[in-house]
């Protein structure tokens, strides 16, 4: 070998097996050694390969040395290029102009004298100018210079691509970008759909775009969207140093969309990438995902809050922000004087601070309680607004609605803002509206009082009374023993004030009797026979009275109160049914909220998902700004088990991330974990893998704060993860988590699935063969095949017994005789179970199934090596085991999967064995005859194929 074959064989070397900087520095050592050779190719093959990684590296702009020398090389000695490398130094120009764009240090006019020299060198060699109008409408967004935008956007939409332009995904994704920049997010987010779709990809794209379409997807609405383009994105970027920018944006894109702890986790995560981040446009975009993120905190008033930074110091959030903003300034000056405006400042600053804030999208990950923007009140004038005010709120009162309680806040603000008193009646109302929940009994009491004596004073009774009755219910839980006498004399009251207010008396009888049955209830007392029939008398009253909304509301509670007492399920399923009902009909906020609930889980129970659904979606239906995020929660993750085992992944995925929200709001971290544990189901369901591992991870966190009987989620997440992982062939993570679940469940943890123990230990042979540790492999599989048959499923325990078969033969000192016998026996179970009259007509199917592919396998097990081909004996046996495998196809049902592989292989062993093609054509027709003609013609076309393939061999002989 000679010194320069020698060197070019360093030089692949380096490109292939190195990685990062440390690729870098060994070319740049390596190029050192070809200039002593002398080797011009060679140089400028070295050059080339230099620019290639400097190019996915951290700092892109030390391209330009060796370019500039690999293009002095062309103009002087271009008998040195051939076509391949001369292609590469065209294609490396657009590189190098991008470079010079983002770099403040280059002179404006050296940008320009580059883009001329790039257009004339491409026309001369016959390419597109294609890339060049997008570079030149790239460097005119830079610029700020929006015509030159728009004539360079226009061209570049009407040259034709060809093979110098950047891939179709690039372009797409360039393309969609154009209308982001220009704000048009619904434009952008279609050009973006074949990326986003799969159709179209490369190394960088949609890796690029879905750093960019969170924005655009959550401006215009669709959260879904933006919360999967978000974490997609980030899952696909992240550990790449060429794409630390993309990093970046996903976690400004999280600090803009009231998701901080999600920024903080990446900013920690990313940290290393962050600082080694030196090319400036790169450095731009870390430094204003940190300025956003800590500019989000602060807006909290978490100045102080410990944040992850540079260096080995201790960063809060305002020290963080302002050292960012420090050096982002700076940055954005010096591109400010190469190009002669603050196009860049303003651009960056609008990035950090943008002038239109992003809805809270929620992610299913932990967040923070949206922030509360403080609203400036308005100085009302006097008279008028307090006279408007007053209208709105009394006209609310008289139609009960379920605002009725702010409008009296609106009127109070406004009437001590003016000084101004008010009537008894509407003072009355506005004492009842400064009774909030968590106040104290006694102040809630007394203010329900005084409420009364200006109502009574107005000459109002009525409502008195109803204020009264109201607050008997409050005294059940702290003052039981004073229940039973005010009781009586509201009662009394109410019998006196029939004929005058009817209305009002009716309502605080029906308040009265849903007190005591509470009152009971709470004392571990059934309630006596008297009350229910007295209770049920008045359900009655009020179901006869004309339509009344204060009465239709005391029907509902009254229809809650009566819940509790049916303790068989379908006399409480009736119970829970009559309360939602009426609470709907009459659209009451609240009630129909919470009876929503209690029927969903009923419903749930029984098995009416369907119907589960519908309930839980309209109690949401039903939440206002003052509804406890618990209870939110409760009917999202209602919905979210129903659509998992009705089998809609989309319908659960979109509210498992809002039962994780609202868990998360309500601190309670445990049951959020639940929601993700859900919807990482839904991702996988919907092959959304490296979603559905994010959320797998996130639920694992906090899983164990559950009670124990929830802990088998933490099996269940684990195996998940463990056969998503197999799948995206990350086999040591993955068996990482298998082996956990498996341990688990050796320790006693239960699941409820029972096959999940099985199906776990086969995923772990797996992962555990790829990665070449067979003997583990087949003592894994075996594990799960045990498993299997303790179920009484040796159709399914057949397969892991295969493949632990196969793990045997693939160690050093394989057993051929032992696997043999094994395969044997394995084969004999299922021919016998297959023949048993006792089984059931499916289970004898599968076994069947399951011997022809043992028979199958079997024969190609035999095959292990070169010296077993050209053995008599084994061939022999190969043949009889296909054909056998052929015969038991036939016999029963026909399987054209499988009856395609046994008479393909089948043919083959008759061609091996020197059969004539009649031989093979009878086989082949015996399968023919057996075909559905509408589905079957794939298989005849193949049969023809290979038919065709042993005659050509024949007539080759």
């Amino acid at each position: 070998m000679t010194d320069t074959e020698a060197l070019l064989q360093e030089l692949r070397r380096i490109r292939w097996n190195l990685k990062g900087e440390a690729r870098n520095a060994a070319l740049e050592a390596h190029l050192e050694k070809v200039e002593a050779n002398g080797d011009q190719p060679l140089l400028n093959q070295t050059l080339t390969a230099l620019v290639d990684c400097y190019e996915y590296s951290v700092d892109s702009s030390r391209l330009l040395v060796p370019f500039s020398r690999l293009l002095r090389n062309y103009d002087t000695a271009p008998e040195h290029f051939d076509a391949a490398l001369l292609r590469s130094v065209y294609w490396q120009f657009k590189w190098v102009v991008y470079d010079l764009i983002d770099h403040p240090d280059v002179a404006l006019a050296s940008i320009e004298d580059w883009m001329a020299q790039w257009r004339r060198r491409y026309s001369e060699a016959g390419h597109s100018l294609h890339p060049f109008h997008e570079a030149e409408h790239y460097l005119a967004v830079h610029l700020g210079d929006e015509e030159r935008a728009a004539r360079a956007a226009e061209t570049l939409r009407a040259t034709e691509p060809d093979g110098m332009s950047d891939c179709e995904a690039c372009r797409g994704g360039y393309i969609g970008r154009i209308a982001f920049w220009q704000g048009d997010h619904e434009a952008a987010l279609e050009r973006w759909r074949p990326l986003f779709d799969g159709d179209l990809h490369c190394m960088h794209e949609p890796h690029k775009t879905l750093s960019f379409s969170p924005y655009a997807a959550a401006a215009v609405g669709r959260l879904d969207q933006a919360r999967a383009d978000h974490v997609r994105g980030y899952e696909m970027s992240r550990g790449k140093e060429d794409m630390t920018a993309y990093v970046a944006c996903q976690m400004r894109f999280c600090a803009q969309t009231g998701n901080e702890p999600r920024a903080l986790e990446i900013l920690a995560a990313n940290l290393p990438a962050f600082e080694a981040a030196v090319s400036p446009d790169a450095r731009l975009d870390v430094l204003e995902a940190i300025q956003a993120t800590c500019g989000a905190l602060m807006r909290r008033g978490m100045h102080t809050t410990e944040v992850p930074g540079p260096g080995e110091r201790t960063w809060t959030a305002a020290q963080l922000h302002a050292h960012a903003d420090t050096e982002r300034r700076a940055i954005c000056e010096r591109f400010d004087e190469r190009n002669g405006n603050d196009a860049m400042s303003r651009r960056s600053l609008l990035r950090v601070e943008p002038g239109q804030a992003l809805p809270h999208v929620p992610l299913g990950l932990k967040t923070m309680t949206p922030a509360e923007v403080p609203v400036a009140q308005p100085e009302p004038a006097p008279e008028e607004s307090l006279e408007a005010a007053l209208a709105a709120a009394r006209a609310a009162t008289a139609a009960f609605t379920d605002d009725v309680e702010l409008r009296w806040k609106t009127v109070d603000r406004i009437a001590t803002a003016a000084g101004a008193a008010l009537d008894p009646a509407d003072e009355a109302d506005v004492l009842l509206s400064r009774i909030e929940p968590e106040d104290e009994l006694e102040r809630s009491l007394a203010l329900a009082a005084r409420a009364q004596e200006l109502f009574t004073a107005a000459g109002l009774p009525g409502r008195a009374l109803s204020c009264r009755a109201a607050t008997l219910g409050w005294r059940v839980g702290p003052d039981p023993d004073a229940v039973p006498g005010e009781a009586k004399a509201i009662l009394d009251e109410a019998a006196s004030l029939g004929g005058v207010a009817p209305v009002h008396a009716l309502r605080a009888r029906a308040l009265v009797h849903i007190a005591l049955i509470h009152l009971r209830l709470n004392a571990g007392v059934e309630p006596e026979s008297a009350l229910l029939r007295d209770a049920a008398a008045i359900d009655g009253e009020l179901a006869s009275h004309p339509p009344e909304r204060r009465l239709e509301q005391a029907r509902v509670r009254l229809a809650m109160a009566f819940v509790p007492l049916a303790t068989e399920p379908e006399p409480r399923l009736e119970a829970v049914r009559k309360a939602f009902s009426l609470a709907t009909a009459g659209e009451f906020r609240f009630e129909s909220f919470i009876c929503a609930t209690g029927y969903t889980s009923l419903l749930n129970q029984i098995g009416d998902l369907e119907g589960a659904m519908r309930a839980a979606e309209t109690g949401l239906a039903y939440v206002g700004p003052d509804t406890p995020p618990f209870e939110i929660a409760v009917l999202h993750l209602n919905i979210t088990e129903c659509a998992t085992n009705l089998e809609n992944p989309g319908k659960a995925e979109s509210h498992a991330v809002q039962a994780a929200h609202y868990y998360d709001r309500a601190g309670e971290h445990g049951c959020a974990a639940v929601a993700r544990h859900l919807l990482g189901i839904a991702l996988a369901a919907q092959d959304r893998k490296l979603e559905s591992v994010v959320m797998f991870e996130a639920a694992l966190e906090d899983l164990p704060q559950m009670p124990e009987e929830e802990h088998w989620r933490l099996v269940d997440v684990r195996a998940h993860l463990a056969e998503v992982l197999q799948y995206t062939g990350e086999f040591q993570t993955g068996l990482k988590h298998a082996l956990e679940a498996l341990r688990l469940m050796d320790n006693g943890q239960t699941h409820p699935d029972r096959t999940r123990f099985a199906r776990t230990a086969h995923a772990a042979g797996g992962m555990l063969q790829r990665l070449g540790e067979y003997a583990d492999a087949a003592r894994t599989y075996r594990r799960s095949e045990q498993a299997w048959r303790e179920l009484n499923a040796l159709p399914v325990a057949a397969n892991p017994a295969r493949a632990a078969f196969w793990a045997d033969l693939a160690q050093d000192d394989a057993d051929i005789e032992a696997v043999t016998a094994g395969m044997r026996d394995l084969a004999a179970e299922l021919r016998s179970r297959w023949n048993d009259p006792e089984e059931s007509a499916e289970y004898r199917a599968e076994c069947r199934r399951e011997l022809v592919r043992t028979l199958l396998q079997h024969s190609a097990m035999l095959a292990h090596d070169d010296e077993a081909l050209d053995d008599v004996g084994i061939r022999a046996e190969r043949r009889r085991l296909n054909e056998d495998a052929l015969d038991t196809v036939l016999e029963g049902g026909f399987d054209k999967s499988l009856g395609a592989e046994a008479v393909s292989q089948f043919l083959y062993r008759l061609h091996e064995d020197g059969e004539g093609l009649d031989a093979c054509e009878a086989a082949a027709a015996k399968v023919i005859e057996r075909l559905d003609p509408e589905t079957g013609e794939s298989v005849r076309r193949m049969l023809d194929r290979q038919i065709a393939y042993m005659r050509g061999e024949l007539e080759a002989e």
